[in-house]
């Protein structure tokens, strides 16, 4: 008996102790009639140098079957040590889906933190908001649970049983001792009480999910969500969930993201000495909320770019703290960060409530300071709201040429995986502005011809437009710094406010002038055909639109689309989620023509999967179609829209709210949000417009209009038109195409 452990932690300490080593993508591996053959192959291939050695100091050596039996009774007693602390979870009544992601309604697992009855398993289990609750012990007693409170930093529950006599809580692994290569066992009560499931692998790396989770290559999944990870001893590393990166803003945590990694060799556990550390607090405050700054940083690679500030929420943590636009993070609790990966380490495990002190370096060269500052991470921020000057940058061939196609695509945003440390090999970027200002006066700013950007037109009643701007104007100057394009005006008032003061500085006829207006929040109106810039008149006697076809390698779905002829402009992006067939697209594209021929834009139309209509599965073929078409074409980043009718317009509001740093407006007609997606907070880099179409009497209108005050109130600009009902066609009148075509042609507007 003795040999037994020794060969596991033997084994264990001859693999690899590598820092952070790459998800391990293993074959799934059956957990209960072929569990000896698993087995025979992870002595092959994992102790076969550990045999040898044992060869020298033993004889005779043990042959591969006996270690395996060796191995498998290990694996039994470690679950036979933890069984006691397992329970089963039966969360009855609630919600059967989310996003047609159906839901079990069956048991899941829990696992034993305390002697008194309270209980940790991982949030999936009860996203459906389950109205009961029933524990089942290891020994069969049935008890009634209370849902104490959710952490969803961690995405756990806490329940709270009131049993008759001490139960036996868990034994913690210390973390210190976890390491990258020992074994691990992923224990469940899904299936029966009699005797856990069980699936065997090893701890693939620590730190994961910006130092939230263990990784594990044992098979996680639904059988065994919210059971514990546990070691060779029966100490519990951890309590398993689906996890997945969070977003850097302020959205909400969904509770069923990672999910996708079902059986894959990729799956997490939230350490236990974490959770008991929180389990006070936890008990305390009922719900533990994951931590807030209230800043953004500059797009690109978190693991090789600085934490430069690029705008500070007004109310946030970072705004009480004094924080400023160009602000570099440098240090979180005196230990050194140079990237937005880094800090994601530091801050992404705390609560809100948590204190930090934060290095932070202003200003640049022999100006520099470095400022010591202390924030209270925020629950909840106020919602981002845009500020607006009010121009629509006018679109010529010149404007296109300052965008070349073959820079990189809008879409291409940072990784969001779960590579944390495949940081590039480049050292971070510095830490100096790129708009840093070139000169410090209109004239100098305006020293060419083409300098600035050219104003196409002023949106009515607006700062530009009080301050007396006027179309033709080219604006140079923003505060004190240079502006160049659209595009730097854009992020330059990202870093603002509605209500602050700004100096704006044009050149007219050759002659630099200074206007200080106080800026305004984006505009929802719709304006009118008269007050946007002009555009070319549509060739009347041009011919039919014709389609062409966009498919994907290994897809069998159609996408349909027509483009004008090129004119020297970046063309808009329109793709329309309706009903599907090719009859149907040829009417929508002789419907649209002339507004594509005038207003520079392509329509793209493509068809679900299935010939009933739109469903949560043509989620993933819809946003490879969109990166293929943003590649394909010289699109204009500042028009891209999503609209659907009906379930389309379910899926709209779903594709635009998950990709708005690429998605600039979403038209949703006759469609509420879909019921359990949770509305992320907008944010000071993603300038998302929302357009509401709603049809006179329609049965959905009350659901609809409480939609939009809920996108409202998460800061996002919703613009709402009423149309005529039309029980034959679903798709919009020639009235309401004039107006969405008005609305979309001023999506660029700043």
């Amino acid at each position: 008996m003795p040999i037994v452990p020794f060969v596991i932690r033997a084994a264990a300490s001859m693999l690899p102790a590598q820092a952070n080593p790459g998800p391990c993508r293993r074959p799934a591996r059956p957990q209960t009639a072929a569990f000896r053959h698993a087995v025979q192959h992870r002595t092959i291939t994992r102790i076969g140098a550990l045999a040898a050695l044992v060869a020298a100091s033993f004889a005779p050596p043990a042959p591969a079957a006996e270690l395996a039996d060796l191995e498998q009774a290990a694996f039994t007693a470690a679950v036979d040590a933890v069984a006691d602390s397992v329970v089963q979870i039966h969360a009855v009544g609630g919600l059967d889906e989310i996003d047609d992601q159906q839901l079990a309604q069956g048991a899941t697992t829990g696992v034993i933190v305390s002697a008194d009855g309270h209980i940790v398993s991982s949030a999936f289990g009860f996203a459906q908001q389950p109205t009961s609750i029933i524990v089942l012990l290891a020994d069969g007693t049935r008890l009634p649970a209370d849902l104490i409170g959710r952490d969803d930093n961690r995405m756990l529950v806490l329940l709270k049983v009131d049993p008759s006599r001490p139960l036996r809580a868990a034994e913690p692994a210390p973390l210190g001792e976890i390491r990258p290569g020992d074994w691990a066992v992923a224990v469940g009560r899904t299936y029966g009480l009699q005797q856990p499931s069980m699936s065997v692998g090893v701890i693939s790396a620590l730190k994961r999910m910006h130092g939230r989770a263990l990784q594990t290559d044992a098979n996680v999944s639904a059988a065994n969500y919210g059971g514990p990870l546990v070691d060779v001893h029966g100490r519990v590393q951890g309590v398993l969930v689906p996890m997945a990166p969070q977003a850097g803003g302020a959205g909400e945590a969904n509770v069923t993201a990672g999910a996708e990694y079902y059986d894959s060799g990729i799956g997490f556990a939230v350490p236990l000495e974490d959770v008991l550390r929180n389990l006070p607090r936890w008990k305390e405050q009922k719900d533990l909320k994951r931590g807030r700054l209230g800043v953004s940083f500059r797009d690109g690679n978190p693991h090789a770019t600085r934490p430069v500030i690029t705008a500070v929420w007004p109310g946030s943590p970072a705004a009480a703290a004094g924080w400023k636009v160009d602000d570099r993070i440098v240090a979180v609790n005196g230990r050194q960060v140079e990237t937005q990966t880094q800090l994601r380490f530091e801050v992404g495990p705390r609560y809100a409530g948590d204190k930090l002190k934060f290095t932070l370096r202003r200003g640049a060269g022999a100006d520099a300071e470095e400022i010591e500052t202390q924030i209270t991470l925020a629950d909840r921020l106020p919602p981002f709201r845009h500020a607006f000057l009010g121009v629509l940058p006018e679109r010529t061939a010149e404007a296109a040429e300052s965008q070349p196609s073959d820079d990189p695509p809008a879409h291409e945003q940072s990784n969001a995986s779960t590579d944390e440390e495949d940081a590039a090999a480049d050292p971070p970027q510095d830490a100096q502005p790129a708009d840093e200002p070139a000169s410090d006066t209109a004239s100098d700013a305006a020293s060419g011809a083409s300098a600035g950007v050219a104003i196409g037109a002023v949106w009515p009643d607006s700062p530009a437009d009080r301050a007396g701007v006027e179309a033709g104007d080219r604006l140079v100057k923003l505060g004190d710094k240079p502006v160049a394009s659209a595009d730097e005006a854009v992020l330059l008032l990202n870093a603002k406010s509605p209500g602050d003061q700004i100096q704006v500085a044009i050149v007219r006829d050759g002659q630099p002038q200074q206007f200080d207006v106080q800026l305004a929040e984006l505009p929802t109106e719709i304006l009118s055909a008269s007050d946007l810039p002009r555009r070319p008149a549509a060739d009347e006697a041009a011919d039919e639109a014709a389609l062409q076809e966009l498919k994907l390698p290994e897809i069998p779905q159609t996408a349909r689309y027509f483009a004008p002829p090129k004119d020297g402009r970046r063309h808009g992006l329109l793709v329309w989620l309706g009903p599907p067939g090719e009859e149907t697209a040829t009417s929508r594209a002789a419907a649209w023509r002339r507004i594509c021929r005038r207003d520079g834009l392509i329509l793209l139309m493509p068809e679900p999967a299935d010939a009933a209509g739109w469903a949560a599965d043509d989620l993933e073929y819809l946003g490879r179609l969109l990166q293929t078409a943003l590649a394909r074409f010289d699109v204009d980043p500042h028009r891209i829209v999503v609209a659907g009718e009906g379930r389309g317009g379910q899926l709209a509001y779903t594709l635009a709210l998950a990709g708005r740093r690429t998605i600039r407006g979403v038209v949703a007609i006759d469609s509420p949000l879909p019921r359990t997606l949770e509305v992320p907070d907008n944010s000071s880099n993603e300038r998302l417009a929302i357009l509401s179409i709603e049809a006179e009497g329609d049965p959905l209108a009350l659901l609809v209009r409480k939609d939009v005050a809920r996108l409202t109130e998460a800061g996002y600009p919703v613009t709402v038109i009423t149309r005529r009902a039309n029980s034959d066609d679903a798709a919009p009148d020639s009235a309401t195409r004039a107006q969405t075509a008005r609305w979309i042609d001023g999506l660029d507007r700043f």
